[in-house]
């Protein structure tokens, strides 16, 4: 018989619907939040200062654009090798757009390359794209899908605020010119199962290594079948690598049913948010392993967008999140200075014998 991980304890992920905050009322048109919206803010604020997961609906994004969005996304990488290295931009942190490919990630520095490959996406106002070598009609989803995203993540950053306590714009003004925010496509191809011993031992390939995302939040959109996202509830969201911590105390994450037709989205907290905050809510750790045979075998699919500070906006602790006697737990920073040196972290590859074993079926 063909070994397995044990099954991990599942996370609870609350559902909040963020339609209240679709529409142009309460504190979306500078007025009082609606009793609707002061419920949706009570959700994500108890969810982020737990774990920092919820599972969004209702956020602009139709079961059809959902549809064909990952389509694209299918065709995109379905390319042959060659096309993708030779054809597509590659990627660079200096513009953080277009392919990378398998294996040239590293998020967790303790462990080899994710077993994953990726097309990033920015705003197109920014004139950073360049969608050389794509298939026909796959600029066209993704922009559209975009478009939607950064409607979603305005709604949210109002959501945030009023979670918090806070001025209505105080996560907007951060916002403002959304040139550091990028929408990645993501594709898992079928893979080794890791050693299938209790965890994950911190020297085995995954799919993609412990790791808290780099901005404020992440909306993540996963295809369907999509299995093997694990959360962990940390202090400060450090995690992996020299801060160890890969083996245990892991949560699988789920999305709930919804109802046909009904798109949902998983929105996590990254650790800008927990910066500003000083970690009265928490950064994520989070990472995808490859949880059975079945699960190996399979493409996995998923799209996420990455809401990360302007870059030149200066995040620091809010002195209303420090309590007496406290100290600040980080200093200030900008979205690029700090977007920057995680990506490079990240992209700076060594490579390892174990990402080529874990490549095989």
């Amino acid at each position: 018989t063909t070994p397995t991980k044990p099954m991990a304890a599942r996370a609870f992920i609350v559902t909040v619907d963020l339609g209240p905050f679709m529409v142009d009322e309460g504190v979306v048109v500078g007025a009082a939040p609606t009793a609707a919206q002061q419920a949706v803010a009570a959700a994500i604020d108890e969810a982020c200062r737990d774990h920092g997961f919820v599972q969004v609906t209702n956020f602009g994004v139709t079961a059809e654009l959902r549809r064909r969005t990952f389509a694209a996304a299918e065709k995109l990488f379905a390319q042959p090798e060659a096309h993708k290295n030779e054809c597509y931009r590659a990627l660079r942190p200096e513009t953080n757009t277009g392919y990378s490919g398998f294996g040239k990630e590293q998020l967790n520095r303790g462990r080899p390359a994710d077993l994953k490959e990726a097309y990033n996406i920015r705003r197109p106002e920014l004139a950073k794209n360049d969608f050389s070598g794509v298939p026909v009609g796959f600029e066209e989803e993704a922009l559209e899908l975009w478009r939607a995203m950064e409607v979603a993540s305005r709604r949210y950053a109002l959501a945030c605020a009023l979670a918090l306590g806070l001025e209505r714009d105080f996560f907007l003004r951060s916002l403002e010119r959304f040139d550091l925010c990028t929408l990645r496509m993501l594709h898992y191809p079928p893979c080794k199962m890791p050693t299938p011993t209790r965890g994950v031992p911190a020297k085995t390939a995954i799919r993609v290594g412990e790791h808290t995302d780099f901005g404020a939040y992440t909306f993540l959109l996963l295809g369907d079948g999509a299995e093997g996202l694990q959360l962990k509830p940390v202090v400060g969201g450090e995690v992996g690598g020299a801060s160890g911590g890969e083996s245990d105390g892991w949560l699988d994450v789920a999305p709930e049913p919804l109802p046909e037709g009904q798109v949902g989205a998983f929105v996590n907290t990254g650790a800008l948010l927990a910066r500003w905050t000083n970690d009265t809510w928490r950064a994520t750790a989070h990472r995808v392993i490859v949880p059975s045979a079945a699960v190996a075998a399979a493409h996995r699919y998923s799209i996420a967008c990455f809401i990360d500070p302007d870059a030149d906006f200066v995040v620091r602790v809010d002195p209303r999140f420090v309590r007496p006697g406290e100290a600040l737990h980080y200093p200030p920073t900008t979205g690029l200075e700090y977007l920057m040196g995680r990506l490079k972290e990240a992209q700076e590859n060594v490579g390892s014998p174990l990402l080529k074993e874990a490549q095989g079926v």
